[in-house]
C-alpha cells in the first residue's frame, strides 16, 4: 500500500503546474499560516501540486482541511547552517537524512533533495539516501540537479523524478539573476531519462511553461514569479527609467 501511494503521488504530477510556496527566514511571509494561505491561493489558481520548504510548513498544510486530497506535497528542508555565500558549492537542500525523516512525518508525499553528488552534511552516499527514503520512509525521491551528468547519476542512484532546480545555483553552472530557465539541460535530460523530468528554476513567464511542456517536460515548477512578492515588486521597480519623461505643467 505504501509503495502504491508513493507511485500515485508521482503520477499525479504529470502535465501539471507545481507551485513552490516558500519564504526565507526573516521575510514577512515566513510563517506557516502565510505559507498555507499562499498555497491555497495557488491551488485556487490552478496549481495541482505544491513544493514546500520546512517541516512546520508541510505539517500545517497537510493538516489543513482545505487542502485537496489529490494534491501532492513535495517537501524539502533548507539548511540555515549553510551560509548564503557558500550555497554555490555546498549542498543545503535536505542535506541530512534526518530532514527527510521529519518531512515524511509531517506528511509530505515526495522528498526533494540536492542530488548533485557533492558531499552531504550527513556524509551519506546519494544511493544510500535514496534507498532509505524508499524503504524506510516509503516516499518518492525528487532529485534536484544542475548538470546532465548529475541527472544521470541521480537516475542510476534510484531517483523517481529529476529536476533542473539547481541549474544556475552551483559553482559550475552559476548564471546571472536575469538568466532564464535551463532549457538545454531540460532537453538533454528528457532525451536520455527513463524517469519523469521537471523544469524548475527562474521560470517567470507563462510562455516558458508552455515551451517546457512542448519539449516533453513531465511537470513545471514556478516559485518566485508567483509567491515571492518582494522579488516580483523588485522587477517592476527596476523597470522605472533613471531618466524619465516629465509632464510639463501648463498655467
Amino acid at each position: 500500500m505504501a509503495m502504491e501511494k508513493k507511485d500515485t503521488a508521482v503520477k499525479r504530477l504529470e502535465g501539471v503546474l507545481i507551485v513552490s510556496c516558500q519564504a526565507s527566514s526573516g521575510e514577512p511571509l515566513c510563517a506557516p499560516e502565510h505559507i498555507v494561505a499562499m498555497s491555497l491561493s495557488a491551488i485556487a489558481g490552478g496549481a495541482k501540486a505544491l513544493r514546500l520548504e520546512g517541516v512546520e510548513n508541510v505539517a500545517a498544510l497537510r493538516h489543513d482541511h482545505r487542502l485537496p486530497d489529490e494534491c501532492p506535497l513535495i517537501g524539502l528542508v533548507k539548511d540555515d547552517g549553510v551560509a548564503v555565500e557558500d550555497r554555490l558549492s555546498v549542498p543545503y537542500i535536505t542535506n541530512r537524512y534526518e530532514h527527510a525523516e521529519g518531512l515524511a512525518s509531517a506528511g509530505c508525499d515526495i522528498i526533494a533533495l540536492d542530488s548533485t553528488g557533492r558531499p552531504r552534511a550527513d556524509g551519506l552516499a546519494l544511493d544510500l539516501v535514496f534507498k532509505r527514503i524508499h524503504t524506510e520512509l516509503h516516499k518518492s525521491v525528487w532529485a534536484d540537479v544542475s548538470t546532465f551528468a548529475e541527472g544521470i547519476n541521480a537516475i542510476e542512484c534510484g531517483a523517481d523524478i529529476v529536476s533542473t532546480t539547481l541549474y544556475g545555483y552551483t559553482k559550475e553552472t552559476a548564471v546571472t539573476g536575469d538568466h532564464g530557465p535551463g532549457f538545454e539541460l531540460l532537453k538533454e535530460l528528457i532525451n536520455h531519462s527513463p524517469i519523469p523530468v521537471v523544469l524548475e528554476g527562474r521560470v517567470w513567464h507563462p510562455e516558458e511553461v508552455a515551451r517546457a511542456f512542448d519539449m516533453g517536460a513531465y511537470a513545471v515548477v514556478v516559485g518566485s514569479a508567483i509567491t515571492r512578492p518582494q522579488l516580483i515588486t523588485q522587477r517592476f521597480a527596476r523597470a522605472i527609467p533613471s531618466k524619465r519623461a516629465r509632464r510639463t505643467t501648463v498655467g
